[in-house]
């Protein structure tokens, strides 16, 4: 912890380290050497079972608090989201509840940092794996909170491509053989053409949302030139190989408090996890002159 910084880690923690913790400890000590602010947590899988235990052995590893995403008992999977906030550093406004059409609820909470009168947004999502129409929906939902007068950062594992090129091309579908993953993470358009799937990026980047990694390789200065880097697919050359699925946006100006995004990518988060840990590292006096309206902000970098 940096008392000049607000660090966000952003990780989809596979099954959640396992239900009886096999992977999860090693998760917790990695995160908690990085000593973040927050933590988006994807596959909160067991986070809810006997009374929250694992919920709260993460709050005490990581000196935070912690916010589940609401039951969701209609589907098969009810696979939680998280965020945990560091106590202190942040007052809670409020815990939104669930909210459709997502397939997975994504876990909302509005806070405020220090005495900042605009509440920060935080959103902990994981979109749909099966179904390109069914992300675009809750990318759709995500634009809600991009609207004027609103300070939002969203992230997590959007199972989709960015829009715009990047340093890794995407799958050739033709030679992708794992054939089911292929319809999954494309569509078809009124032609009967099948593209790569980039429709939530694209909602969300024409709502006024910023894809942060892309802002941190353009704007940050040399040692943001990895941030585009895969998050997953490390292991899986058969659904295309390694792609940057995991993905945090900001809107209201939070992306001008940016400094610094990494993608951490190593032998200890592959025994962790299938999918790479994301840090995104703001400026505190920036991102408090943009929660606080009428005070004045210079983009950081």
């Amino acid at each position: 912890m940096d008392t000049g910084t607000i660090d966000v880690a952003v990780w989809n923690i596979e099954a959640d380290g396992g239900r009886d913790g096999e992977r999860r400890d090693f998760a917790l000590d990695i995160l908690a050497a990085l000593k973040p602010d927050i933590v988006l947590q994807q596959e909160a899988k067991y986070s809810r079972e006997r009374g929250g235990r694992l919920l709260h052995a993460a709050e005490k590893r990581l000196k935070l608090r912690g916010f589940l995403s609401a039951p969701n008992p209609d589907i098969d999977a009810d696979i939680a989201t998280a965020v945990y906030l560091r106590p202190g550093l942040f007052h809670i406004a409020e815990q939104k509840p669930h909210a459709k059409p997502w397939w997975l609820h994504p876990c909302h909470v509005q806070a405020q940092l220090g005495n900042c009168p605009l509440p920060l947004n935080l959103v902990s999502f994981h979109m749909c794996f099966f179904d390109a129409g069914q992300r675009l929906a809750e990318a759709q939902w995500l634009t809600t909170l991009a609207q004027p007068g609103m300070a939002t950062m969203a992230a997590g594992d959007t199972n989709s491509y960015p829009q715009h090129p990047e340093p890794l091309p995407l799958p050739v579908w033709e030679t992708v053989t794992d054939r089911a993953h292929m319809v999954q993470r494309t569509y078809v358009d009124a032609a009967g053409r099948r593209h790569s799937d980039t429709r939530p990026d694209g909602a969300l980047t024409a709502a006024g949302f910023t894809d942060l990694a892309r802002h941190a390789a353009n704007h940050c200065g040399p040692n943001s030139k990895r941030a585009l880097a895969a998050t997953a697919g490390f292991t899986k050359p058969h659904q295309g190989g390694p792609q940057r699925i995991d993905r945090g946006y900001a809107a209201g100006g939070v992306q001008f408090a940016l400094e610094h995004v990494e993608v951490i990518d190593n032998e200890d988060t592959r025994a962790a996890s299938d999918h790479a840990l994301v840090l995104y590292r703001y400026h505190r006096t920036r991102l408090e002159g943009v929660l606080t309206p009428g005070r004045g902000l210079r983009c950081a970098g």
